[in-house]
């Protein structure tokens, strides 16, 4: 008896050890090699069909926002890419391949001036910190790809990427430039979020809307929404909430009011046209020797050769903030009072009254002031007393200014351009 229960026993085992096998080999009827080869054959096959390419939304570090970008794959792993920083009429081809790393991942692995553009650690633009760049991805996983559009991540800083297929009557170059346009058109040097009675002050940097504004209860909320420009407006990388609306997308209808509607009808956004002086008020602006005119030049070329003999140092740098004057001698800032009085939207006066800024750079502003040297001359003085006066205004840009002419009211050979980009103060000098 205790023979034939141990031969039943074994015949047990045996059938549903039998029944396991087969229940495993029916679910892994292939290798994960095959499975991964037919996997990355797939995902070739739907970035090679579109024959007009893929519209991929790029992001690498979210604070510079997202940038337009064609990107056309062929079945021998060349890629043609174009993208709005570079514009109508100009695209790179390099290689690209797909390969498994804990999934599929999609790499551009060859270099491409176009779409290395947004990892290149010093860009041509100077966007982003030295050594970093815009922080863009050269390396993709593959999160989903169908016919109507593949959703990835970089690899390395986890950004969303969209890609989406090109209809066959889309002109890349007619794209772009509606692109670069729309970014022109809807370029304000700030803007006004409204639902209701209530208010946000809007800001934009680079491809980023920065929304503030202060609750029932006194506290103050700052929403940062990256975006990627359309024809027709801004796209929100993600959703993000404003005075209690959710918000995807600034479709922008212009008219005198310069009017953006949103997905909510209740909310809109008036881009705001800021006066000049308001403009040269509220910002920073720097004076370069080289946006000077002669006679301005003149007083400066006089006082460098006697403030360097004096002080061993050179002017570096030098600008307006809030309508007073700082000056970077070597390595030490002072500052000078202006006293500015907007006159009109386009006038400006300026006064010299004192000293600036923090104790340090007013007493350093005192010190130069009163510096003389071996000659009896006051050099730095004639670094400072060419630029007060009063002045007409006339920008680049009245919506968006990034160049400030200040023309003497009664001399207009008298004048110079201030800049929002920093330039040295030195630029230029002989």
């Amino acid at each position: 008896m205790k023979k034939i229960l141990n031969i039943l026993m074994i015949l047990a085992l045996t059938v549903v050890y039998t029944s396991c096998s087969n229940e495993v080999d029916d679910v892994f009827d292939k290798s994960s090699a095959l499975r991964m080869q037919e996997a990355l054959k797939n995902y070739k096959t739907i970035l090679t069909t579109p024959a007009n390419g893929w519209l991929m939304e790029y992001y690498g570090n979210t604070d510079y926002g997202g940038y337009n970008m064609f990107v056309k794959f062929s079945d021998n792993d060349m890629v043609e890419v174009a993208n709005e920083v570079y514009g109508a009429g100009k695209t790179a081809t390099s290689h690209y391949k797909l390969e498994q790393s804990g999934g599929v991942i999609l790499s551009f692995d060859e270099f491409n001036e176009v779409f290395h553009f947004f990892s290149d650690p010093d860009n041509i633009l100077e966007i982003g910190d030295k050594g970093k760049g815009m922080e863009g991805d050269l390396e993709f996983r593959i999160i989903s790809a169908t016919a109507d559009s593949i959703v990835m991540t970089g690899k390395k800083h986890g950004s969303k990427i969209v890609m989406t297929p090109v209809k066959a009557d889309t002109d890349w170059d007619s794209y772009l430039a509606k692109v670069n346009q729309a970014e022109s058109d809807m370029a304000f040097a700030s803007y006004f979020f409204n639902v209701g009675d209530e208010v946000a002050d809007v800001s934009a940097s680079y491809h980023m809307l920065t929304f503030t504004y202060t609750t029932e209860d006194g506290e103050l909320v700052t929403v940062d929404a990256p975006y990627i420009l359309r024809p027709d407006g801004y796209h929100l990388y993600e959703p993000v909430t404003i005075l209690g609306k959710t918000i995807t997308d600034f479709t922008y209808k212009g008219g005198e009011d310069y009017l953006f509607t949103t997905n909510d009808a209740d909310a809109i956004m008036k881009g705001y046209v800021m006066p000049l002086s308001e403009a040269f008020l509220t910002g920073n602006w720097y004076i370069s020797y080289a946006n000077m005119c002669d006679a301005m030049k003149g007083y400066w070329d006089f006082a460098a050769p006697g403030h360097l003999a004096k002080e061993g140092e050179t002017i570096g740098y030098a600008y307006y903030s809030s309508g007073d004057l700082y000056v970077r001698s070597g390595n030490y800032w002072s500052g000078f009072d202006m006293a500015p009085e907007a006159l009109s939207d386009t006038q400006i006066k300026l006064t010299l009254t004192g000293w600036a800024g923090s104790s340090t750079q007013q007493g350093n502003a005192s010190y130069y002031w009163s510096s003389r040297s071996d000659d009896g001359v006051y050099y730095f003085r004639y670094f400072i007393l060419p630029l007060p006066g009063t002045y007409n205004m006339e920008a680049n840009d009245v919506r968006n200014p990034t160049m400030i002419k200040l023309t003497d009211v009664d001399d207009p050979t008298y004048y110079y351009v201030l800049t929002k980009q920093a330039y040295p103060a030195t630029q230029g000098m002989k």
